[in-house]
């Protein structure tokens, strides 16, 4: 039986920015050009119904992989396929039938939200938008339902953001983003702005709407935690790129890349096992002007003559993909 075709793949995935200053100010002060490699070289697939995370330091590049793929960046390299339609650089126009499809989840749900409209007016926009409803009798209806789904009232499409707590907030912001029965929603840290207690409710409100409704998701976040809570699969980011993909369990039991390791090593050892710890050194180098060979080898403790000169690429090794020439050469156990 042939296995089925994944939901969103991207190839070679890459965003630039130009941060150069004015042409004058080059000319005059013998400055050269800056662009900022945000995103340089990414590959990965989501396959339907499954929850793939990406996690790494701030900067390594997970919101701009997020923005591209929803569209409010273009990419600068690579495609992006979605349902086996490349959407990269398509235009506004020809996005449309696909963009109810793909729907974001953002950080912060007060600033996503219009602070002028009532509730029920910002899950009413998209599905005006994408006229999926045939009248207003309709209209309220779908709305009361979506509310009562994300477990608010429809009694609360009256009101507005501020009355909110930050939690329903952000409920809120997930029937929004359900409002044009979506396959595919990025959630970019959707919980970071909210208090512990309230990040477990919107987290299992995640989960049983992607059992209910078949999502898939793309989850980007620093707390490792919820990773493992949420995800299927796991893509660890540094400076641009990515350096491992495995299956969550298997990443979390068993890293393989350095990076991964260290960032494994800050997770609270509730086992009391009294493993030895070594804390993540150094800074992350600066993304406009990055190391020669593997980012990542100003910080490793196994980097050589080869990681200093050669960028590694993703290779399959054992039961996850790596980028790293000491795992490729056995150096690392």
């Amino acid at each position: 039986m042939a296995e089925a075709a994944p939901l969103v793949e991207v190839s070679d995935l890459a965003r630039y920015f130009d941060i150069s200053p004015p042409l004058l100010n080059r000319v005059i002060e013998r400055r050269h050009r800056a662009i900022l490699k945000a995103v340089d070289g990414v590959d990965f697939t989501i396959s339907r119904g499954e929850t793939f995370s990406l996690v790494g330091e701030s900067g390594c590049g997970k919101s701009t992989v997020a923005r591209v793929l929803v569209g409010l960046y273009a990419p600068s390299r690579g495609r992006v396929v979605f349902d086996g339609i490349d959407i990269g650089r398509m235009d506004d126009a020809a996005r449309q039938p696909i963009r109810r499809r793909i729907q974001m989840i953002f950080q912060d749900p007060y600033a996503s939200l219009n602070p002028r409209w009532r509730v029920r007016d910002i899950i009413a926009e998209p599905l005006r938008t994408h006229r999926l409803c045939a009248g207003e009798r309709e209209l309220d209806a779908r709305i009361d339902e979506l509310l009562v789904k994300v477990g608010l009232a429809p009694a609360d499409g009256e009101k507005y953001p501020h009355e909110f707590s930050g939690g329903q907030r952000q409920r809120v912001s997930v029937a929004r983003a359900l409002a044009g029965t979506p396959d595919f929603i990025v959630c970019d840290e959707p919980t970071s702005a909210l208090d512990v207690s309230v990040q477990a409710q919107i987290l299992n409100l995640m989960k049983d709407l992607q059992r209910a409704l078949g999502l898939t998701y793309l989850f980007i976040s620093h707390n490792l935690a919820v990773v493992y809570h949420l995800s299927t699969r796991v893509g660890v980011m540094y400076l641009g790129r990515l350096v491992e993909i495995a299956d969550t369990a298997r990443l979390f039991a068993h890293p393989l890349h350095p990076y991964t390791r260290l960032l494994l090593a800050t997770l609270p050892d509730m086992s009391m096992s009294g493993r030895k710890r070594e804390p993540v050194a150094g800074e992350v180098p600066n993304p406009i002007d990055p190391p020669a060979g593997c980012a990542f080898h100003p910080r490793c403790p196994y980097a050589n003559d080869r990681c200093r000169q050669e960028r590694p690429v993703l290779i399959e090794h054992q039961w996850a993909r790596v980028a790293c020439h000491a795992v490729a050469e056995g150096r690392l156990a």
